[in-house]
């Protein structure tokens, strides 16, 4: 120990004596010899296993298609991106009839296929709109039995409850009616 780490060692209070010193870098070098033994005791440091597709594959995962796999894009030479006049595809020639009726037998079996939806759907419609109608006119002959059986006071009792009683036609009765609904009863 060199006399300058001595003096950076040494404690502001001069009571202490060389004995202390010592022990202090004694009682450090052991920390040091035990944190180094511990870490020999405990070995390296774990590194994690590299995971491979195998693993993967056994623990369920399934790998989809991969772009590695896919073909680079032919080379036709080199490409026109300018806009075209047509005639190539006049050059070409024009589509065989063959082509053409293949093309009316595909066309028709689709056309075929949509009238029978269409047909569907209207008769969906048409059963939809038939249900509606049963529920409406049941509706209103259920209101008409129900207005036929009332008598005129069944009538304003219910005006009374649902609130629809008419307040601007006798109002010396009508407070006296609110009066006992609440308990108040006068000799009037």
């Amino acid at each position: 120990m060199s006399k300058l780490d001595k003096f950076l060692a040494l404690p502001e209070d001069d009571s202490d004596s060389d004995d202390s010193e010592h022990s202090k870098s004694e009682q450090e070098a052991e920390e040091q010899e035990e944190e180094e033994e511990e870490a020999q005791a405990k070995g390296p440091a774990k590194k994690k296993a590299a995971i491979k597709l195998e693993d993967l594959e056994r623990a369920g995962y399934k790998s989809g298609p991969s772009v590695l796999y896919v073909k680079p894009p032919a080379e036709t030479g080199e490409q026109n991106w300018n806009w075209g006049s047509g005639r190539e595809a006049k050059e070409k020639g024009e589509d065989s009839d063959e082509d053409r009726g293949a093309t009316r037998a595909a066309v028709q079996g689709v056309e075929a296929s949509a009238a029978i939806a269409v047909k569907a759907m209207a008769q969906q419609a048409a059963l939809r709109e038939g249900a509606r109608q049963e529920r409406l006119e049941a509706k209103m002959e259920r209101i008409a039995q129900e207005k036929k059986a009332l008598t005129f006071n069944q009538k304003e009792k219910r005006k009374r409850d649902e609130g629809k009683t008419s307040r601007a036609k006798n109002y010396v009765e009508e407070s006296k009616r609110q009066a006992r609904e609440f308990g108040v009863y006068s000799g009037f």
